[in-house]
């Protein structure tokens, strides 16, 4: 596809120049495998949302290098995409994400090489962050059944820093259902962000909670096995638009003893909530 868009000498390039872009990465990332330092961001930008001195010309998934049918001086604008619940077809500029603007001379069958990166806007609120890293001593979570396994901290397998979070099951120890322990309000923007990899399938939701009702828990997601560890983010709004003005809310997982799979684990990290700051 060649992509036509008017800088200095509209369409009379015949030949294209070409943009290519391999990675978008988060500002001041260097480390590449885990466990990765505290300081470090985990992202999974799967798109780059293009456009050309304010005109939107596409979005290519990542990595892709697109011809373009300009010369002389343009003004591009990439937004980070990702995909909404990990779904292929689900794909949009996460709002929470900064754009990456740069000036370019485009000339004829030139390819230039781009590297952006990106890091969260000014403006919005963290909710679970802190506890969701794991690095402190506690736990985020509550059990729904007090016999059944919670998360533990260990230091095993871990994405970033020193710890993160197991949940470990066998044939005595076959379910689990934990929810976070403080009631939270959520605006409809709110994504859920976290780092999992697990052997068997686990689901993720919302318990809603309103008052003098029992709390209605409400599946968003099956996430299914990884063999390393995979960045999602989750859109709440589908599950927090059915509570109301008054409602608060809690983060749920759960799941079941698979006895195909031997020493069943699911591993968790760097969990929190995003959203814009109340006005």
């Amino acid at each position: 596809m060649l992509l036509y868009n008017s800088c200095e000498d509209r369409f009379k390039a015949n030949i294209p120049s070409y943009i290519e872009i391999n990675h978008f990465d988060y500002d001041d990332n260097t480390s590449v495998n885990p466990p990765h330092p505290t300081n470090y961001q985990s992202t999974n930008i799967t798109d780059s949302w293009l456009s050309i001195n304010g005109e939107i010309i596409g979005v290519f998934e990542i990595p892709f290098q697109a011809p373009i049918l300009s010369e002389g001086a343009c003004s591009f604008d990439i937004y980070p995409g990702i995909k909404v619940n990990g779904i292929s077809g689900s794909r949009i500029k996460y709002p929470f994400y900064k754009k990456f603007e740069i000036d370019l001379h485009l000339i004829q069958e030139q390819n230039i090489q781009i590297s952006p990166t990106t890091s969260y806007i000014e403006n919005i609120t963290f909710q679970l962050a802190e506890p969701g890293t794991f690095e402190q001593q506690g736990t985020m979570f509550e059990k729904v059944d007090t016999s059944d396994p919670t998360a533990v901290r260990q230091t095993y397998e871990v994405f970033q820093g020193q710890y993160s979070a197991a949940i470990y099951l066998d044939s005595l120890n076959n379910k689990f259902d934990l929810r976070n322990i403080e009631e939270l309000t959520l605006p409809l923007n709110t994504f859920l962000e976290l780092n999992f990899k697990s052997n068997i399938s686990f689901n993720i939701g919302v318990v809603i909670i309103n008052s003098g009702n029992i709390p209605i828990k409400e599946e968003l997601i099956r996430l299914y096995p990884t063999e390393n560890w995979k960045k999602i983010y989750l859109d709440l709004y589908p599950l927090i638009n059915q509570g109301n003005n008054n409602s608060k809310f809690k983060i749920y997982l759960d799941g079941q003893y698979d006895d195909l799979i031997a020493n069943n684990a699911i591993y968790l990290d760097n969990i929190k909530l995003v959203h814009n700051n109340y006005d």
